[in-house]
């Protein structure tokens, strides 16, 4: 197993069943091009996968295709998601992850 992981609290719009997939994350130096990532959800190891992509935007910047594409739902309701899970969100800079399977 890889040293980097996300863990996911649900399958949101199916996305861990793709090839290709994206996550929204708080922006931190450890997600680069090329890093290997263990994929979890609800604490259940489910596949490795390598980031083949990321850009850096606020969440004034997300989008509804970005939102729709990621978990299913349009921006207003993912940044009220985003929100609960990291309340510091305010002026915080996230990275989209575009993810593929190994």
């Amino acid at each position: 197993m890889s040293n980097l992981s996300l863990h996911f609290a649900q399958n949101f719009n199916h996305k861990l069943d793709c090839e290709y997939f994206t996550s929204i994350r708080p922006q931190r130096d450890i997600y680069q091009v090329g890093a290997e990532i263990d994929i979890y959800c609800q604490e259940h190891f489910l596949k490795k996968a390598v980031i083949i992509n990321l850009k850096t935007l606020t969440l004034v910047e997300l989008d509804d295709w970005t939102a729709f594409l990621d978990a299913g739902m349009n921006k207003h309701e993912l940044i009220t998601l985003l929100k609960t899970f990291y309340p510091e969100t305010e002026g915080l800079l996230f990275n989209v992850l575009l993810l593929k399977s190994c």
